[in-house]
């Protein structure tokens, strides 16, 4: 399925982080992120997300002012919502839980999830290396 950007209707690019795919704009640098994905970028090492990064950065302009404008959601029937996450505004879906960051934003996003991103991802390893030690002791 092509997504369109919110902000210029530009066909998004996919492309790969990692194991995550992305879709970017090619001409305003805007980044969509379904559920989720900005808490596996948070966990990925630096080397893997910084291409990504340096794809994004430049001239973020000013913080917009909140509305409660809604913007059709460029990956399901939903509506997007301008939220605050950490130190950025970012537009959310409140259907599939999507993300729109404008260029500039990844990495206050990344910054803002990676605390509880790290916390889940620790719970998810030692879970496993429970599972794997009761499996051996049986």
């Amino acid at each position: 399925m092509l997504l369109c950007c919110v902000k210029c209707t530009s066909i998004l690019d996919k492309s790969m982080v990692g194991d995550v795919e992305v879709d970017l704009c090619p001409k305003c640098g805007g980044l969509w992120l379904d559920y989720g994905e900005v808490a596996k970028l948070a966990v990925l090492p630096d080397h893997e997300v910084k291409p990504l990064k340096a794809l994004l950065q430049g001239a973020a302009g000013p913080p917009p002012v909140p509305t409660d404008t809604k913007v059709p959601c460029p990956a399901c029937p939903g509506q997007l919502k301008e939220v605050v996450l950490g130190k950025i505004h970012v537009d959310y879906c409140t259907k599939c839980k999507g993300l729109f960051l404008d260029k500039g934003e990844l990495e206050g996003a990344i910054e803002a999830v990676r605390p509880k991103a790290k916390a889940a991802a620790s719970r998810i390893v030692a879970v496993a290396a429970q599972a794997a030690a009761e499996d051996a002791g049986s």
